[in-house]
Formats: C-alpha cells, sequence, structure tokens
C-alpha cells in the first residue's frame, strides 16, 4: 500500500468506527425503598425494569452508604461494596462479573477487622481469622460425632452473624403487613458444612416453636450456595458443624 493512501484509509475507518459505534443505553432514574435504607439507580427506558448503571443504598438514619456497584443490563458488573450501618466499616468488597462474584473478595467484621479474603476464582481461602485457634469443633468422621481442634473451623464467608441478620431481617419483613404482635424467637442451630462447601444436616439444639421463622431459616440456610467454608485439618477437608444463635426480642409490626 502507498503511503499516499494511508491518510484515506484512516479516515475511513475512523468514520465507520462513528457509525458502528453503539449509543449509550436512555436510562431513568429509580428511587426506593429497601430495607433500612434508600435504594437510586437507574433502569433501561424501553422496558423500565432493566437496571443500568449505578446503584447505591443510603441508610434512612445515618445517610450514610450501604452499599454500592453497578449494573450492567440487569447484571452486576464491576467493583462492590457494602457497609455496616451507623459505621464506616466496610461489610464486604469485591468484583462482580455478570452476577457472579470473581477475583478476590475481602470480608469484614462490625468493627472493621478482616474476618476472610476468598478467590472467588479459584474458591480458594486465602486468610481467615478464625483458623489457627485452640477451639474444638464437632466434626464427622465417617458418620460419627467426635470434637476435635481444627487448622480451619467451618464458616460462612463474612461471619454466621450476617447471614444471622439477613435471616433475622427477612422475617421481620415478612411480617410487616401483620399488626400483631410477635413474640420473642430464640434459635439455636447447628448447621453441617460438608467438605465440599454445601450445607447437610440441620440440627436444632434447643425446641423452635415458631414455624415460620423456622421455614424462613431452613430456607436461607439451604439456598445460600458458594459462600460456605469447609473446615481444614492437616490439609485435607472436614465435615463440621458451625452453630448459629438468633434472638429476636417481641416487636409490634406496623401496616
Amino acid at each position: 500500500m502507498k503511503l499516499k493512501h494511508l491518510p484515506i484509509l484512516l479516515c475511513l475507518t475512523f468514520c465507520i468506527s462513528l457509525a458502528t459505534a453503539q449509543k449509550p443505553e436512555k436510562v431513568k432514574k429509580v428511587t426506593e425503598k429497601v430495607s433500612f435504607g434508600t435504594a437510586t439507580y437507574q433502569v433501561l427506558k424501553s422496558d423500565k425494569i432493566t437496571k443500568h448503571g449505578t446503584y447505591k443504598v443510603m441508610d434512612y438514619i445515618y445517610k450514610q452508604p450501604l452499599v454500592v456497584g453497578t449494573y450492567l443490563y440487569g447484571e452486576k458488573n464491576g467493583v462492590w461494596k457494602a457497609w455496616y450501618a451507623g459505621t464506616n466499616h466496610l461489610k464486604n468488597e469485591g468484583t462482580y462479573k455478570a452476577n457472579k462474584k470473581v477475583g478476590i473478595w475481602k470480608y469484614y467484621d462490625y468493627f472493621g477487622v478482616l474476618l476472610h479474603s476468598y478467590n472467588h476464582d479459584t474458591d480458594t481461602l486465602i486468610f481467615s481469622s478464625a483458623c489457627g485457634t485452640d477451639t474444638k469443633y464437632e466434626v464427622l468422621v465417617d458418620g460419627i460425632s467426635v470434637w476435635k481442634t481444627l487448622d480451619c473451623p467451618p464458616a460462612y464467608l463474612g461471619g454466621i452473624s450476617n447471614l444471622n441478620i439477613d435471616i433475622t431481617n427477612t422475617y421481620i419483613n415478612s411480617k410487616k403487613e401483620n399488626t400483631n404482635a410477635v413474640g420473642a424467637i430464640y434459635a439455636d442451630i447447628s448447621i453441617l458444612v460438608k467438605k465440599d462447601g454445601t450445607v447437610g444436616d440441620l440440627r436444632a439444639n434447643e425446641p423452635l416453636l415458631n414455624q415460620d421463622f423456622r421455614i424462613i431459616l431452613e430456607d436461607m440456610i439451604n439456598n445460600t450456595k458458594g459462600e460456605w467454608l469447609p473446615a481444614e485439618l492437616d490439609g485435607e477437608k472436614e465435615d463440621a458443624y458451625v452453630v448459629l444463635k438468633s434472638v429476636i426480642s417481641s416487636f409490634q409490626t406496623s401496616d
């Protein structure tokens, strides 16, 4: 090709790229109330449903962000962060790609201390603050229950207390349309986290009389996938139990 033709070719390429470039999607801003905050985000004007753009939840009381992230055509994409209400402490942070957690995520406790660092690409636990303690845990060995000190105990990413909060909030929200007072609830559940990271047996250590709460609890535990960390001992995975305790004081629901 002769050099004198190069400017013409470059100009033609540029014009074609402009003609074929995708126009920005038209979006509409939406604001709605969610648990403990107000969510602000954009949806496609074409269907008024599909989230597309920045998503942010602000706390009702403290006017601080609870969740910040981005949607791409209805799927979580890019960096997402969540904070504990009433603090500036992160709850978790990491990256989504097509609604799936990718790369290294970090999970913190209420005081901002790192609980877990986990590589979701390789399903590898990088760090757990609970590893290396002398605490004994209930372990199943050939179907027999024994108590052992583990290198790393079974766990829920981000802490079992955060799962407990989600269960409690789901139950309370389910009662918002009921004006009757709800009695106090106490739950003490042992959850078997199996070697493959799935949930096995759920055992009530104390009678759980509230059946509505029990249904929500069992459903959320059994349907939480990819967030359970199996126990480890001498480089091997173990079937072991983690305990979830929940207390809900008596409260009055409203219309």
